[in-house]
């Protein structure tokens, strides 16, 4: 997702259950994961390349940070975390086909009706996210140039499969399944912590 869309994502989700400076402060970390030295090599941080288990993993990683940082008392790294794990699994169903699956099995639904955790397509053998091709990759994201590299690269690519904004097919779709999926993993932590741990977290 571009910066702007993880934003509108984590408002969307989360607004009304967060104080206003919680949610900047997990918007900052969450838009952080898109710095240029996170491109490369950091494939678990938008699952990317197919990085799935270790996309789950990272998003295990990030959990427990918050889990200990609430134990220990400490607001801000949980929050920080929080935003890291939702960069990730935010952009699961922006670079992966996991949409697509849902729209095969379920014809003509609305986007607000997709299941963001749907065992069977998770399990799916077809699941696929982009693969980044480079350097032609990076190429793609410039406007004047991705009409010249997109016919080139290959149909598994990130620039042909990502829904990062609504100019791409089933955008709204994505867009629909990471407001859910954000939404779940903050009841995730609201369900386990404590009611002191619950307010530090919030800040209400």
């Amino acid at each position: 997702m571009n910066a702007f869309y993880h934003r509108r994502i984590t408002l969307h989700a989360l607004e009304n259950k967060i104080s206003p400076l919680v949610l900047e402060t997990i918007i900052r970390a969450n838009c952080g994961q898109d710095a240029l030295r996170y491109q490369i090599g950091h494939d678990h941080f938008h699952y990317d390349n197919n990085a799935f288990q270790a996309g789950d993993a990272y998003v295990e990683q990030m959990y427990q940070v918050i889990v200990d940082a609430l134990v220990a008392g400490q607001a801000v790294p949980a929050w920080q975390a929080f935003g890291r794990m939702l960069h990730a699994v935010q952009d699961f169903y922006a670079h992966s086909n996991y949409v697509e699956l849902w729209c095969e099995r379920q014809p003509g639904t609305a986007p607000e009706s997709i299941s963001p955790l749907l065992a069977d397509m998770l399990d799916d053998p077809r699941l696929h996210s982009g693969r980044l091709y480079y350097p032609l990759e990076v190429l793609s994201f410039l406007p004047l140039l991705q009409p010249l590299v997109l016919p080139i690269l290959p149909h598994d690519s990130h620039a042909w499969m990502n829904k990062d904004n609504p100019s791409r097919p089933n955008f709204d779709f994505a867009y629909a399944a990471a407001v859910k999926r954000t939404a779940l993993e903050f009841d995730k932590i609201a369900q386990r912590a404590s009611a002191a741990q619950l307010a530090l977290f919030t800040n209400l």
